[in-house]
């Protein structure tokens, strides 16, 4: 009688997952191609953690492709940055390299672009720049912040858990102000016991519909917070960060989350996909407009689920690259989400930058980054 009842519990609970997610129900993609400027692979030697961002930056009427990166030569604004730091603070840092941004500007069309070579993004008249430090670059995020009609751009970084704001120059769309830290009354400083604050992966949405953006970020833990903008669209403010829940249990992921807010399933909520060290990608889908609890991850990849309450672990970021296995879409860890409407068919394709070991045999093997284009079928 035991024996039938657990038998019973357990398939109860089989079809409390499936018919919340089902794997074959999640939008279904083609495979990828790597996003290519001057008729080449776009590449970052030596550097890795890439993180795309596609929109119109010059305004001609074409999506255009800003990436971030993790080490290029140091702007002279980080310079004295790093330079102001003490001793101990400078020990936490990569230098002499900075985290920042790419802008590839599409000479092709819309529909079908093509990117030119590069140049960096401008801030404060020199390039706009993060102090890397571990695990995370320059990660670009493009919206009209403040409500005066110009875009501006916010990147996370890893020291202190910083978001930064650059604001837009009006009559000078190819420029933007030196940054300022986004004030956010939770932050806390690089400690042993801020470690769950450190490397905010900050991503925004209008979440309560209210309209202005709300941040959503995500950390070295794995972890997933929202934060409520609680000002208005020309002047915000957040609230204190509340931990994004899987039916009312944490959210965790294998480390270092890239939590992208988005209605990837077209049911008019929004839903989360994460990107995670492990290369994973998990799909959360969103329950109820204006609810931060989620119904339980599934990754895109490999079905695999990823329940609510699970703390990150090594050992569970390796079953994670194990299941991805020999066939992954694309090489590599620690990777970078955005969507768009790559090829204007009318629905949302995946863009995923990753950060990968070029020679895993060598002692000081060097690192290096790609952008993949997953169009949706």
């Amino acid at each position: 009688m035991k024996k039938l009842f657990f038998f019973a519990v357990m398939v109860l609970m089989i079809i409390s997952f499936t018919s919340n997610i089902c794997f074959s129900q999640l939008p279904q993609l083609e495979k990828p191609f790597r996003v290519e400027a001057a008729g080449k692979v776009i590449d970052l030697p030596g550097s890795g953690h890439a993180a795309p961002f596609v929109f119109d930056f010059n305004g001609d009427g074409k999506k255009d492709i800003i990436i971030g990166e993790f080490s290029a030569p140091m702007s002279k604004e980080l310079q004295a940055r790093y330079d102001a730091m003490n001793e101990e603070q400078k020990k936490a840092f990569v230098k002499p390299f900075g985290g920042k941004a790419r802008i590839y500007i599409n000479t092709g069309s819309d529909k079908s672009p093509v990117f030119g070579d590069y140049t960096y993004l401008q801030a404060g008249g020199t390039d706009a720049g993060v102090l890397p430090s571990c695990c995370i670059g320059f990660d670009p995020f493009f919206m009209d912040f403040d409500g005066d009609g110009f875009r501006d751009v916010t990147s996370g970084e890893y020291f202190g858990g910083f978001i930064h704001f650059y604001k837009g120059i009006k009559g000078k769309p190819f420029e933007f102000e030196a940054p300022v830290d986004i004030a956010q009354p939770d932050t806390i400083l690089l400690s042993k016991r801020g470690m769950n604050k450190l490397m905010r992966t900050a991503n925004f949405v209008d979440f309560d519909k209210d309209g202005d953006y709300d941040m959503v970020w995500g950390n070295v833990m794995g972890e997933v917070y929202y934060s409520q903008n609680i000002g208005d669209k020309k002047r915000y403010e957040f609230s204190n960060s509340s931990p994004v829940t899987i039916n009312e249990l944490p959210l965790y992921t294998d480390g270092k989350s890239d939590p992208l807010p988005v209605d990837w399933d077209g049911d008019g909520v929004v839903d989360l996909l994460v990107g995670t060290e492990a290369a994973d990608i998990i799909f959360y889908k969103g329950k109820a407009k204006g609810s931060i609890d989620f119904e339980q991850g599934i990754s895109i990849w490999t079905s695999r689920a990823y329940p609510g309450g699970a703390k990150p672990s090594y050992l569970k970021i390796k079953e994670s690259m194990d299941a991805l296995g020999a066939n992954r879409p694309y090489p590599g860890y620690r990777v970078r989400l955005a969507v768009v409407d790559w090829n204007n068919d009318k629905k949302l394709d995946l863009l995923v930058g990753n950060t990968f070991v070029v020679d895993e045999k060598g002692k000081n093997s060097d690192i290096s980054g790609n952008v993949y284009v997953f169009l949706r079928k």
